[in-house]
């Protein structure tokens, strides 16, 4: 049966972003070492591949999608949050195969309210910046020397520290399979490519040498060296210099394929040849566990930096930003090997710093208590407030967070506690200020509700949160 004609008007909306659905992007590259370990089918997969589609709740009782034809109303009116993704639109049994896609979607929403900025790895900041200071950590993703997406050809060089976009793979994160392939389609036809490339590059290096000996001699400047002018028996000799020098064959063949960085230049540095100079530029942050997928950000966060101040509507500004409730999924248990809790936030599993590991190990601890014993009784199992300290984007596009526990000194826990009403707290915070005349917050707290008649505790129902009848 012949497919009906449509208008050349239908078929360009059909094709245009509004009316269709955008193919699905590649899944997360799997771990090859994961073929024994048992996982969880129903898991929720690093990032999203697929468009979140959402309906009004007038049209969802009707299960209009906007597809051409109505999804279950048994599947979809079970939903809390309407939002399915659409894996199939026409199956071989004439049904559109879809899912829910309140996973991404949520996980999304309860990221962004941390208000958190994504910042660049910590292999970036550990080092010192352009001007000699140490950089300060951390650093986020949106600042000008690696931002970088748009360059030209001559700008390539001078960026290839910076910038985490490349043409080429990363030789590291490879098998042997796809490295093998790769040189059969990409490399071995730009054989001829390449031998130019390096003619071009032995012309600028004896033009260079020719002019410097020119300026000792106190000669005319000579003129430039063409590629052209390279005879084969000089080049012949230059290729032979460089292949004793691994580390400039390896620069020049990463500059020619545009190939992400690798950390392999100082145990070649024994190896160099004596009285060649070389340009140590600084490290760049994806040459350890590869360049990002996708733009270091991810599209979670656009913002720029976490440096600004909350205000509470009582307190007034506070030092700290709010900590964040965390759940323990999975305890400390040093008789199977794992001596760090999983501790999940915002939907994500983050990492205590690493200063905080051993100490939270410590049976003096009191928070130790809560990340080593399993919690039965409770639901959700124990529950802690931690600092929200940086968020990073991987390799294979996964989100990292770094916790750590609240400053001792502060009060941003308890804070947040009297906020929602938790384990009883009813302006506690301010009554115990308001005793102390020894504090700070005490003076802060004094002078800010001195033209008011009575104090007013922080609680769910003072700050409107409990008014469900507006």
């Amino acid at each position: 049966m012949a497919a009906r004609s449509v208008s050349p008007g239908a078929a360009l909306l059909r094709s245009s972003r509004m009316f269709s659905i955008p193919n699905p992007i590649p899944a997360s590259p799997g771990d090859y070492s994961s073929a024994t370990k048992h996982h969880s089918a129903t898991a929720t997969i690093p990032y999203p591949t697929h468009l979140a589609i959402t309906t009004p709740s007038t049209s969802r009782i009707n299960g209009d999608w906007g597809f051409k034809r109505p999804l279950p109303l048994k599947t979809t009116t079970k939903q809390t949050v309407p939002l399915v993704r659409v894996r199939q639109m026409d199956s071989t049994e004439h049904i559109t195969d879809f899912q829910s896609a309140s996973d991404h979607a949520m996980t999304l929403k309860k990221f962004q309210e941390l208000n958190m900025s994504i910042s660049m790895p910590a292999a970036r900041t550990n080092g010192f910046s352009d001007k000699g200071i140490i950089a300060r950590l951390p650093t986020s993703v949106f600042e000008e020397d690696g931002d970088i997406t748009a360059i030209g050809p001559e700008q390539a060089q001078a960026t290839e520290s910076n910038r985490w976009k490349f043409k080429g793979p990363w030789l590291a994160g490879m098998t042997d399979g796809e490295f093998g392939k790769w040189l059969d389609k990409s490399v071995r036809p730009r054989r001829a490519e390449f031998r130019a490339f390096l003619k071009g590059v032995y012309a600028e290096e004896l033009t260079k040498d020719q002019r410097k000996q020119a300026t000792l001699d106190s000669l005319p400047v000579p003129p430039e060296v063409k590629a052209s002018d390279i005879t084969e028996p000089q080049f012949i000799d230059f290729l032979r210099d460089i292949r004793q020098d691994r580390l400039l064959l390896y620069r020049h063949v990463g500059r020619f394929l545009d190939l992400a960085p690798l950390a392999t230049e100082s145990k070649y540095i024994p190896n160099m040849k004596p009285l060649r100079p070389q340009d140590f530029d600084r490290e760049n942050p994806y040459s350890t566990n590869g360049p990002p997928i996708t733009h270091p950000s991810a599209g979670l966060s656009y913002l720029r930096t976490p440096n600004f101040m909350d205000n509470h509507p009582i307190y007034g500004p506070q030092k700290y930003h709010p900590v964040v409730k965390a759940r323990v999924l999975k305890p400390a248990y040093v008789s199977s090997g794992s001596h760090e809790p999983a501790i999940g936030v915002a939907g994500f599993v983050a990492e205590r710093a690493s200063d905080q590991k051993l100490f939270g190990r410590a049976i003096t601890n009191p928070r130790a208590q809560s990340t080593s014993n399993l919690e039965l009784d409770g639901r959700g199992g124990h529950k802690l407030y931690y600092q929200v300290d940086s968020a990073t984007i991987d390799s294979s596009g996964k989100v990292c967070i770094s916790v750590s526990d609240p400053p001792q000194n502060s009060m941003s826990e308890l804070v947040t506690k009297e906020l929602v009403g938790e384990d009883g707290m009813e302006g506690d915070v301010y009554t115990d200020a308001m005793k102390d005349d020894s504090t700070e917050i005490s003076r802060n707290l004094r002078s800010n509700n001195a033209h008011r008649k009575r104090p007013i505790f922080g609680n769910r129902q003072s700050y409107g949160l409990g008014n469900t009848n507006q």
